[in-house]
């Protein structure tokens, strides 16, 4: 990779220093939330909110990846995607609102009002999706990181601000509907074109035919994502689902700060490399290696340390989602790969692949989630999820990447996971051998002991690619040129 990976690399720099900051910013803002806000407040907006993302995917064609794959008509296409992305979402919710306003079998609880609020912030949201994927596709990752660090900063405060003053539950509302809001306002000031209205009825086809398969997984994923919500609040109450919501984001953490910088960058990369095998190989190999390598250690570090970071912030209330968030370990380790994998697949004009895919994860959740939940609770939930994304990602990884790429699955898979495991079994023997009292002291000896262990590993099981990998890396950041054959 010459320019476009000097450009990815360093678009890659700008989204990693953003999204740090934001993430960060969002961090000590859900601290001081779980301080002031009760797990039944957190519970009612997690299951409005899974309610409300069904919606959306069913309403989402997959637009967004489309628009970046066509190579022609780009503002004729960027257009009419405006327009049918609202125009879909709108008809959707208003069936779901309209039906939830006469019974209250959807809403179980929720708050009508809440419900109104969210939807109102998930269409200011459709509307920026466009702006902000015409801002992906020219690789201008920097505008888009401004404007995500500005509106989590806004949300950030505006619910904090509320929390402090008692707001409570509609403390968590601002702060999706203030977030929501910004981030239009600021994509619409930093976007090179100007949004416009248009339809035209060819281009329209052409979305929803190539979107299609991408529904279907979208609405999957979705429901991977957010049936085992849904299925928690009503077998174990929305106050258990707080806990719950509140592991997950927890768990996912790692994912925020690594996933969420590296598949915003790949995907429209491997775009751009489509149709050449060997430099397409190249990427998919450093982004799966470099994000196996990093959300694998810090998901577990965060899975065995959380006991200790309750103790230290002394939050006896929410000790019941230790082993939630440990259980979600797998989920946590695999949802990275699942979705480079899932960007891959979709950037390079197969999406049929993954959306049958996560059709087949996503009914084989409604049989476990259940299952598991009623016979082991909360923590059955967890379990299920991570089951059926390790039946999905296997399924890739065995019968399909292969054929458009060029990589080994014990360098890319086996080795960090031998590593990770040496790692966990390190922090496990700290925490039951040390005799220290869950708190800082012990979270820190699991810690160093994972981190020490994990980067041992690496080195002595495949060092030599990894710097290697580390060394491309650099010289694409700084923009040195590749050497001559």
């Amino acid at each position: 990779m010459t320019d476009l990976g000097r450009r990815a690399v360093r678009g890659t720099m700008a989204v990693f220093a953003a999204n740090t900051a934001s993430r960060l910013v969002s961090f000590a803002g859900m601290l001081y939330l779980m301080e002031r806000v009760g797990a039944e407040h957190f519970g009612v907006v997690a299951y409005a909110a899974s309610l409300l993302a069904i919606c959306d995917a069913a309403s989402n064609w997959g637009f967004s990846q489309a628009a970046i794959h066509r190579s022609e008509r780009a503002d004729e296409t960027f257009a009419t995607f405006l327009v049918l992305r609202v125009l879909l979402l709108l008809a959707v919710l208003s069936v779901a609102l309209g039906a939830a306003s006469f019974s209250d079998v959807l809403l179980r609880g929720t708050p009508l009002d809440v419900m109104v609020a969210l939807a109102i912030a998930l269409v200011w949201d459709a509307v920026s999706d466009v702006q902000a994927t015409r801002l992906a596709r020219s690789l201008r990752f920097g505008r888009l990181m401004v404007a995500d660090v500005v509106s989590v900063v806004a949300g950030t405060g505006a619910a904090v601000a509320m929390a402090a003053s008692g707001a409570g539950l509609w403390a968590l509302v601002a702060n999706r509907a203030v977030y929501s809001t910004v981030r239009l306002v600021c994509l619409g000031a930093l976007s090179v074109e100007r949004l416009r209205l248009g339809f035209d009825l060819d281009d329209a086809r052409w979305l929803l035919r190539f979107g299609l398969p991408l529904w279907l997984g979208s609405m999957a994923t979705t429901w991977v994502l957010h049936y085992d919500d849904l299925v928690v609040g009503r077998l174990c109450g929305k106050a258990t689902l707080g806990q719950y919501d509140r592991a997950y984001s927890l768990g996912l953490l790692p994912l925020a700060f690594v996933t969420g910088v590296l598949t915003r960058v790949s995907f429209p990369l491997y775009a751009r490399l489509q149709g050449d095998r060997a430099r397409l190989s190249e990427a998919f190999r450093i982004v799966s290696g470099t994000t196996l390598r990093l959300a694998g250690p810090m998901a577990l570090g965060l899975a065995l340390a959380i006991p200790d970071f309750l103790a230290v912030m002394r939050w006896e209330q929410w000790q019941p989602m230790t082993p939630m968030l440990r259980w979600l370990l797998v989920y946590a380790v695999l949802r990275p790969l699942m979705d480079d994998a899932g960007s891959l697949l979709t950037a390079i004009g197969r999406p049929k692949v993954t959306g049958h895919t996560l059709v087949a994860e996503a009914l084989a959740l409604l049989v476990l989630c259940p299952l598991f939940t009623s016979w082991w609770g909360a923590e059955g939930a967890a379990a299920s999820v991570g089951l059926v994304v390790l039946g999905g990602l296997g399924a890739w990884y065995v019968a399909f990447l292969p054929r458009v790429v060029d990589f080994s699955r014990v360098r890319l898979l086996a080795l960090p996971l031998v590593s990770l495991a040496a790692a966990g079994a390190a922090g496990v023997a700290v925490e039951a051998w040390s005799g220290l009292a869950p708190g800082l002291p012990c979270g820190s000896a699991k810690l160093a002991a994972i981190a020490l262990v994990y980067a041992a590993g690496i080195l002595l099981l495949d060092g030599r690619q990894t710097l290697a990998d580390l060394k491309t890396l650099r010289r694409h950041a700084i923009g040195k040129p590749e050497a001559e054959a």
